[in-house]
């Protein structure tokens, strides 16, 4: 029934040391074996999230970016890409410039770019994100397709940085992907275009997926699968949207608790869900 799952990374999948637990491994090859798709879908770099998901990687897709780029992991092909326009990734980056502790990644196709030296902010902040990443004079002048612009202010980017961008909304798509993170991207780009190209890629219908997520750019990708889980940590706004909620925080493995409960053990229950809410098919 369920034959594809995608899962939000930091404060989902991962726990609050961004890792997941080991024996997931044993419970990826039964996915396997189901012939169920299972998606990372972060505001992470591809080569990061390919990296940290080793050895099964190449068994897997991709959904990277925050939407920006969508990667099926057994060919290396790119389903799906969406750049910026270097014009306003100028504009922005200027406008980032003149707000205080504000710092600025350029996420290329082929690497991150950044300009600062403060090797505490690289590695708290950056290299946890991104496995290809550079330090350069002058990110304006970046030669790379440019895929999105991340934003850091420890302060906070909701209060801090996005009211400076209230004037753009309408053209590009701005969301706080996190206390400290803000991602601009361009308009009508989220996780949820991510989801639909593989869907439309696979043959899989909205009411085959799993969906797990907690902060607001998951929004639009939990509305792509009935079975959307919002994490018991998650968002009130997410929660609201979702069908479902985990029983256990992203520290106490919620995700593949869920994943174990209802596929191993539960498929009579996914049925009766399915026919109690046929106005969703």
């Amino acid at each position: 029934m369920i034959k594809l799952i995608a899962t939000d990374m930091d404060g989902t999948f991962l726990d609050s040391q961004k890792k997941f637990d080991p024996e997931f491994l044993s419970l990826f090859y039964k996915l396997k074996e189901k012939n169920i798709k299972f998606v990372a879908a972060s505001g992470n770099q591809y080569y990061r999230l390919y990296q940290k998901f080793l050895p099964f990687s190449e068994h897997m897709y991709f959904i990277a970016e925050n939407g920006c780029i969508t990667i099926d992991g057994s060919t290396q092909n790119v389903l799906d890409v969406h750049c910026l326009d270097k014009g306003y990734v100028k504009k922005f980056i200027e406008i980032c410039r003149n707000i205080p502790d504000t710092y600025v990644v350029v996420c290329g196709r082929k690497s991150a770019y950044y300009e600062f030296k403060n090797e505490k902010i690289l590695l708290q902040h950056v290299t946890p994100y991104y496995f290809h990443h550079q330090q350069v004079e002058d990110i304006t002048k970046v030669e790379d397709d440019i895929l999105k612009l991340a934003v850091l202010n420890l302060q906070g980017t909701a209060s801090h940085v996005y009211p400076n961008f209230e004037t753009y909304l309408n053209n590009f798509n701005i969301s706080v992907s996190a206390f400290e993170w803000m991602d601009i991207m361009a308009k009508d780009i989220h996780k949820g275009l991510g989801v639909q190209t593989l869907c439309k890629y696979l043959g899989i219908q909205k009411h085959e997926v799993m969906i797990f997520g907690d902060f607001m750019n998951d929004y639009e990708m939990l509305q792509e699968a009935y079975f959307s889980f919002a994490m018991k940590n998650a968002l009130p706004e997410i929660k609201e949207i979702c069908n479902f909620e985990t029983t256990f925080t992203n520290d106490e493995d919620g995700v593949k608790y869920e994943i174990e409960y209802w596929l191993s053990n539960n498929q009579e229950k996914l049925r009766e869900y399915m026919e109690n809410n046929e106005a969703f098919f």
